[in-house]
């Protein structure tokens, strides 16, 4: 379990990293829109991926199938908030937005193809 607890918050730790590092190039390019888009549907990302392993963590104690569905239904309207919001209030960057959301997706992308190839290379790499 401890373990699961490390990658949990390495891969939030990597997608708010990746999140600011593209507001922030969002800023110094002058698109202040599209930085609060995407701090904005990154943070709704990384608050659905906690509540998704919460429901996972809870999945292996418990085996009740009928609160699953409302828990899918739930990180929908989840994620569909900083999407209204986005639509509704003109000083926020509806793509950038949807780019956010995708923040923890990217972060498990690189952490599966690029850190641990890195991995694998240096242990391939190191005498036995």
């Amino acid at each position: 379990m401890d373990d699961y607890g490390t990658l949990k918050k390495a891969l939030i730790k990597k997608a708010l990293l990746i999140s600011l590092a593209v507001a922030c190039i969002f800023l110094v390019l002058d698109f202040k829109s599209a930085a609060k888009g995407v701090v904005l549907g990154s943070l709704f990302s990384v608050v659905e991926f906690k509540l998704m392993a919460l429901r996972l963590e809870r999945r292996f104690v418990h085996q009740g199938r009928g609160r699953d569905y409302f828990g899918l239904i739930g990180r929908y309207f989840l994620l569909a908030i900083p999407l209204i919001v986005a639509l509704k209030l003109p000083s926020i960057n509806f793509f950038a937005t949807v780019g956010g959301i995708f923040a923890v997706k990217g972060a498990i992308f690189y952490h599966v193809l690029i850190s641990n190839r890195h991995l694998s290379v240096k242990t391939e790499d190191s005498p036995s």
